[in-house]
């Protein structure tokens, strides 16, 4: 009976949680086409982007119909199936994962349209890039940083880029930190943002890399 319990409740978790993102890929959809007209030399890029969070919301979709028809499974059998709930509770884990990669997404095209509806601009290049509005030839700028923001910067240069999930199970904070500290780092120029695939994935930029590169040697030398 624990066994059916429990299938039932991940498989209600796993509804509730696809219905929402799926109303919040509606709204960002429908905030993108409220902003169509003044962002008109983007509209092709952000359309492929909510094809293709749709796409992951038609996964979510069908692994819920596969959840539903393993808890009707667990229900007729009765029985405890020790297996059958670990597969269970890895998938809902796999689901959480993609939501917290797909709301990251969203996050991230919510705050580009509202930049480019009030300043519209052509993006020629997949890679985001912004000019760094700090001098970037100087160990004072490290100096700067919080610890937590260097050694993000530390832990983007050791794994070449990565994601919010990615980074946030690095550094052991919540996702809304992490997203938030990720974005300080990227509008200050310490950090590129590649918007090719969805999570969004964050890469160091060269000078900076060459800065914590040089800080390392020299932290070593004196030891």
């Amino acid at each position: 009976m624990e066994l059916v319990f429990t299938t039932f409740a991940l498989f209600l978790v796993t509804i509730v949680a696809s219905y929402i993102f799926y109303q919040r890929i509606k709204l960002a959809q429908l905030e993108y086409e409220d902003s169509k007209d003044s962002v008109r030399n983007i509209t092709f890029g952000f359309t492929r982007q909510v094809k293709r969070m749709e796409s992951e919301i038609n996964k979510l979709e069908r692994e819920t119909l596969q959840a539903k028809y393993m808890a009707s499974e667990a229900l007729s059998s009765k029985q405890d199936n020790s297996k059958a709930k670990l597969v269970e509770l890895e998938k809902v884990k796999e689901l959480s994962d993609r939501v917290d990669g797909i709301e990251d997404s969203i996050e991230s095209m919510k705050n580009d349209l509202t930049k480019l509806a009030v300043k519209p601009r052509v993006i020629s290049q997949v890679q985001d890039s912004v000019e760094a509005p700090i001098p970037i030839h100087s160990q004072d700028i490290l100096e700067e940083l919080t610890e937590t923001e260097l050694d993000v910067l530390k832990i983007i240069v050791d794994m070449g880029e990565g994601t919010v999930p990615e980074i946030r199970d690095t550094i052991e904070k919540t996702r809304e930190h992490t997203a938030r500290l990720l974005k300080k780092l990227y509008d200050r120029g310490f950090v590129d943002r590649n918007t090719s695939s969805m999570p969004y994935r964050y890469s160091i930029r060269k000078e900076i890399r060459d800065l914590i590169m040089e800080q390392k040697e020299t932290t070593s030398i004196g030891l």
